[in-house]
């Protein structure tokens, strides 16, 4: 990616998984922060893009850090 590193915040994806991926990446690497950086950014997109399905998942999956 030529030297790009891309975080939550400015990751530029609409495909969900992607951010669900990511997160759980971050989680098994030991960075709870950024993980639940990765899946509220997800949450976020799936608000703006309309997938309750998503959205559903993604509340789940930040309940579940807590």
């Amino acid at each position: 990616m030529n030297g790009t590193n891309f975080t939550a915040a400015n990751f530029p994806q609409t495909d969900l998984n992607v951010y669900i991926e990511m997160g759980n990446s971050a989680i098994k690497g030991g960075d709870e922060m950024e993980c639940l950086k990765w899946y509220s950014k997800g949450l976020s997109m799936a608000r703006e893009l309309k997938n309750h399905e998503k959205e559903q998942q993604f509340s789940s999956l930040i309940i579940t850090m807590m």
